[in-house]
């Protein structure tokens, strides 16, 4: 039988022949993002289905962690790879199974209830987004309903420092690799960039940190406790050179708090070699404060002279509490009048704070080593914030106490609207380079 037209030749890789061929019964497969590995176990799964068993009705499973991401990235693409005349009737789509007419029947599932693998017995089976699925999911709901019919499962994914099961897989990964759990599992690993072009490769160390890109297209295990901005080097990210230019816009990033009030003013120019760099030229922090109050603050400063527009991004709460009276934070900013040419853009839920870390270390350093993002000294407070915020360790979670977050907070809103690590399509933020 003719295979789909799906099954187009992939890149010459060892490792992935390697794997093709495995007769392991338990793999690891750690890989870089957008490497060829959903691709080969995709395969892997369609492969088998033809094959013969001693029982009339071997059972496949492909899970990934909830049951919308198994419809919405497996289903489609698995039914892609399998030719119309080995499928016996319909596909069920509602079950997210289909039947072949040689008996065996490919389960897709979501591992957000583990009980959907319960209770079979199944042949063989792919486990994706490893990093991602609830701990334990293996040990107590899949491995014990692979053992009567001696099945094998690859467990495969990129090694993340930060999902429910990263330090579970990465254990998995580990003792694979060193042999210790015996011949029947194997650990394989290679990046992005063997099979990547080098553009798309380029593209991503100019979007992502160090860390960030090591581990997603480098497939390089990464700590997970230290500081949170370890891009930022307070030596080559510290320079007088982040001066206020009054002819461009000022983007104030602000971080709603009535002890401080901490508010971070940054503006957008283009370098000499015709490159764009973000520069810290100065902060706002106020003790028992509000907001009208920050607001006169900030036009003392710099209302009355300033020539270019204004942008104010920041904590989504400003369109739900007040600093004062009855008036929201983001009604104030809206209608005060000491800041005409101004567009308000504070958005409905916040984003997380680790996509917030992750953006503004790019910015700092991404993993092509370009610097963008310049303070000035006079901002103390957000280079102590810089310099200090951490990670409780062994999570995700920023150890923030005192006053430790609320500078950081407030440049992080900004530079993840202007730069996320996934950009979003519809922006219109380009105006900031454009002098008023």
């Amino acid at each position: 039988m003719a295979l789909t037209p799906a099954w187009t030749p992939l890149r010459p890789h060892p490792l992935q022949a390697r794997l093709w061929r495995t007769s392991a019964r338990f793999v690891a497969a750690a890989c870089g993002r957008g490497s060829g590995k959903t691709e080969l176990a995709r395969r892997r799964i369609v492969r088998m289905l033809p094959v013969r068993k001693p029982w009339g009705d071997p059972m496949y499973f492909y899970a990934l962690p909830t049951r919308d991401q198994a419809k919405r990235i497996a289903w489609q693409k698995l039914l892609d790879l399998i030719p119309r005349e080995w499928i016996d009737g319909e596909p069920r789509v509602s079950e997210l199974s289909l039947r072949t007419v040689f008996g065996s029947t490919l389960y897709v599932v979501g591992m957000d209830r583990p009980a959907r693998i319960e209770g079979a017995q199944w042949d063989g089976g792919v486990i994706d987004e490893s990093c991602d699925q609830k701990p334990k999911a293996f040990d107590l709901s899949v491995r014990p309903a692979l053992a009567h019919r001696n099945a094998w499962c690859w467990r495969i994914g990129v090694p993340k420092r930060w999902g429910p099961a990263a330090a579970e897989f990465k254990a998995f990964f580990d003792s694979a690799a060193r042999g210790e759990l015996g011949q029947e599992y194997e650990a394989y690993t290679w990046p992005s960039s063997d099979i990547l072009s080098p553009d798309e490769v380029l593209s991503a160390q100019r979007s992502m940190d160090q860390r960030d890109f090591d581990e997603q297209y480098g497939a390089v295990w990464q700590g997970t406790s230290g500081l949170v901005f370890y891009a930022f080097d307070p030596v080559l990210n510290v320079s007088t050179e982040a001066r206020y230019d009054p002819g461009l816009p000022i983007v104030v990033g602000s971080d709603f708090n009535v002890d401080p009030m901490a508010w971070t003013l940054l503006q957008q120019r283009r370098d000499a070699d015709g490159k764009y760099r973000w520069v810290v030229f100065d902060e706002l922090w106020m003790r028992n404060t509000n907001t009208p109050a920050a607001l006169a603050k900030l036009a003392e400063r710099y209302a009355a002279t300033h020539r270019g527009t204004w942008l104010f991004i920041g904590d989504a709460t400003a369109r739900n509490r007040n600093t004062r009276a009855t008036e929201t934070d983001y009604s104030h900013i809206v209608n005060c009048k000491a800041f005409e040419r101004k567009v308000v853009r504070y958005p409905r839920s916040n984003p997380h704070r680790v996509e917030r870390f992750a953006a503004t270390n790019a910015m700092f350093c991404n993993a092509a080593g370009e610097r963008r993002l310049l303070v000035h000294p006079r901002c103390q407070n957000l280079i102590n914030d810089l310099n200090s915020r951490a990670y409780k360790e062994g999570t995700r979670e920023a150890d923030d106490h005192d006053d430790v977050g609320h500078a950081t907070d407030s440049l992080g809103y900004v530079i993840h609207y202007m730069h996320p690590v996934v950009p979003d399509p519809s922006s219109d933020v380009p105006w900031v380079h454009v002098r008023s």
